[in-house]
């Protein structure tokens, strides 16, 4: 995935950035830390965000103490070893 994760920059843009934070105990769930994807205004591109210089910001903040996870439902994603640390491959992904 990080070989050949494509990166795009938009200069000059307007949108949203939208995200989410998971505290470092969800290590092995999800990532700890910030994970953020950023939209157009005109909502025709976008993507994870990696890096940004902002302009004119108004921020929201929704303080959720729970969330939902939907898991595949097909025999191959329970034949996955989940037990193996990933934080190094997720740490290229993330950054």
């Amino acid at each position: 995935m990080v070989k050949n994760q494509p990166i795009f920059e938009f200069h000059n843009v307007e949108g949203t950035i939208a995200g989410f934070r998971c505290p470092d105990y969800v290590k092995g769930v999800n990532v700890p830390g910030y994970h953020l994807h950023f939209i157009t205004e005109d909502k025709r591109a976008g993507g994870h965000l990696l890096e940004c210089q902002m302009q004119n910001v108004r921020i929201g903040i929704d303080y959720t103490s729970e969330f939902f996870m939907a898991l595949p439902e097909h025999s191959e994603f329970y034949k996955v070893d989940l037990t193996k640390e990933k934080e190094k491959e997720l740490k290229k992904v993330e950054k």
